[in-house]
Order: structure tokens, then sequence, then C-alpha cells
């Protein structure tokens, strides 16, 4: 259920922006790489947005990726407003967990990358510099839909970096909703393309329950957004 609302709300905020052209908005449909930062835990590790490496699993290394939808009102001659909504998957290397076979004996560390996927709305004042280049801050948030963990899967005796199949878990920790503050760098470029550099930082400790009195877990994005007119 919150899936589909979750959904819904994307489809909503982006024909709002489709209609809000007629007045006076300019609207881009955006796609974006990103790189999730990990804040104030050094055991996570920043996954790559496209690599590969032949000592991982898996060796092509597809990291963060979403496609949204921006729309821009000028306010005055030099302070616009923007407003943005975005589908994205965000990637991370995941904490290192030590594992025990059946008998209690220690078979080492295991570690993969783990995926968020969420709903970002984010709401900026722009200032233009140049006739080509703003900068903004404002206010958003990270709504997240479901979070996977990529787990070893390896049968008794087996050492986790010998294990041949992974399986998929659900992390269950997270709160659903993250404030972010939003701080963006946007050029203009012809043909109606407009590049967008935005670092979202997480204002709030994302673990949610009685384990977030032990454990404080934050993160900011590090986003590459491309714009097309529409």
């Amino acid at each position: 259920m919150r899936l589909l609302f979750c959904l819904g709300l994307f489809i909503s905020c982006f024909s709002a922006n489709l209609y809000a052209q007629s007045a006076g908005y300019e609207c881009f449909f955006t796609q974006n790489g990103n790189l999730y930062i990990p804040v104030n835990n050094p055991n996570k590790g920043v996954y790559p947005i496209l690599w590969y490496d032949k000592t991982t699993r898996p060796r092509f290394l597809i990291g963060g990726l979403g496609v949204g939808a921006l729309f821009v009102r000028p306010l005055t001659a030099n302070v616009s407003w923007r407003t943005q909504t975005n589908l994205s998957k965000h990637t991370y290397w995941d904490e290192l967990t030590r594992v025990v076979d059946v008998r209690g004996l220690d078979m080492g560390y295991a570690g993969a990358g783990s995926s968020d996927y969420t709903i970002g709305l984010t709401s900026t004042l722009h200032y233009n510099v140049t006739g080509r280049v703003s900068v903004g801050t404002g206010i958003g948030g990270q709504l997240l839909l479901i979070s996977l963990a990529r787990l070893p899967d390896f049968k008794e005796h087996h050492r986790p970096d010998l294990q041949e199949h992974d399986q998929i878990a659900i992390n269950k920790h997270y709160k659903p909703i993250v404030p972010v503050l939003p701080v963006e760098l946007a050029v203009k470029l012809p043909k109606g393309f407009l590049f967008t550099t935005r670092y979202e930082h997480g204002l709030l400790n994302r673990i949610k329950g009685d384990l977030s009195k032990v454990k404080t877990d934050k993160y900011g994005l590090l986003t590459f957004e491309l714009g097309v007119k529409i």
C-alpha cells in the first residue's frame, strides 16, 4: 500500500509539473547519477555510479541512478524557484558482518552492496550568478520505498569470499522519511538542456526504533542531473 501511494505521489508531482508549464514555468524531464556519501559511519563505503572491478561481485558495478521531473519559475530578474521530484536508486557498500557457521566457528567477514529505492523532493530558491549559472538552497526530503541488501549465501565450510550465490534481504531498520538540506549548482546548456549538481545532506539519524539509541547512521547524496526541457 505504501509503495502504491508513493508511486501515485510521484506521478501526481510529475503531472503537476507538466500542467505548470502553462503558468509560466519551465519544465524538464531529468535523469541522474548519484553517489551515496556515508556520514558518521566509517564502516560504509561509496559505491561508484558505473564501474568495473574484477575483485568484486558482481564485477560490473551499477550504482545510483534515477529519473524525475523539474520545474523552474522565475520570481525576479535574478531569482527563481525550483521544485524537483525523482524516483532513484541509491547504492552503497554496506557494513561488514562477521559470519559464523552452524557450529559457531568464525568464517570471517562478509559484506556487499545495498540499494535504497526512494522518492526525492526538493524545493529551492536560486540566484542567477550569470545568465547561465545559478546557485541555490532550500529544503527537501527522501521518502524510502524499500531498502535491499545483497548478502552472501554460502554453505557450511565455505568461506564468504568463495561463495557463489547471493541472497537479497530487506533492511527494516531505516526511517521511511529523512529531511534533507539541498545545495545546488545549475548550468543552462544549449538546446534546452539543464545540468545540475546537487548535494543533499540528511538532517536526521536514519536508524529507527531502539537501535537508534546506540547507533547513528547519517548520509549525504551527491547527484549529477541532466534535464531536457519539455
